[in-house]
């Protein structure tokens, strides 16, 4: 029973531990503001891919780029592609010190989503497991595949994603993160045909771009 009656008192002592640390940890580490590293406009995407012809619409974004704030982004990058056969693809890089959740985005600009099975597929040595969206607005529908790129690493849990990001804002540790996405418009009923066109285009895409450079988007083989 005296055994019994101290476990309780040894978790309560272990929470205030950690709410202590972490108190202490908030007030004497300087805050830190996330720093672009400019690497999308190093990565040098070509606008044109074998049968596709692109148009860099970058300026068209407005960017928040408030520095007394951790929740901007500090670059994007949209091109928006068009292939021989009229297949239109958006290409989208964010460089960001607070990814939001496309979930949350797709719903705050009004369209409604459909979560999708994970889409699979290997790029050379890689296998990559990208989130798959359908979203509809108005006359407008696509399917979207995206996914998360730290320090050439793929995240795939979006938990993973916010741990890392804590851990490198504590720390003030400059790192690269990327959001890839692709966009693809389709209907309903040619979901499966976007997805292919989309994969096709991120193979022709990984062959236009140097190794390195290729593992700022896809990560390390």
């Amino acid at each position: 029973m005296a055994t019994n009656s101290k476990i309780p008192l040894t978790k309560t002592w272990i929470v205030l531990i950690i709410l202590l640390c972490t108190v202490v940890i908030s007030y004497s580490v300087p805050r830190a503001t996330y720093v672009g590293t400019d690497i999308i406009s190093r990565i040098n995407v070509p606008l044109t891919i074998n049968t596709w012809q692109g148009k860099d619409v970058s300026d068209q974004l407005k960017l928040d780029i408030t520095i007394d704030t951790n929740k901007f982004i500090s670059e994007a990058k949209i091109i928006k592609y068009v292939n021989d056969q009229g297949d239109k693809l958006d290409f989208i890089i964010l460089d960001a010190g607070n990814f939001h959740h496309p979930n949350v985005c797709f719903t705050a600009a009004g369209y409604k989503i459909e979560e999708l099975d994970d889409t699979e597929f290997t790029l050379g040595n890689r296998t990559i497991r990208a989130k798959t969206l359908y979203t509809e607005k108005n006359q407008e529908s696509s399917v979207s595949l995206y996914w998360i790129v730290i320090d050439k690493k793929i995240t795939y849990h979006w938990i993973e994603q916010k741990m890392k990001q804590l851990y490198f804002s504590m720390f003030n540790r400059k790192r690269i993160g990327l959001m890839v996405r692709f966009d693809v418009r389709t209907d309903k009923d040619h979901i499966d045909n976007a997805v292919s066109t989309a994969k096709h285009f991120i193979t022709e895409l990984n062959h236009e771009l140097s190794p390195e450079k290729a593992e700022y988007l896809f990560g390390k083989n």
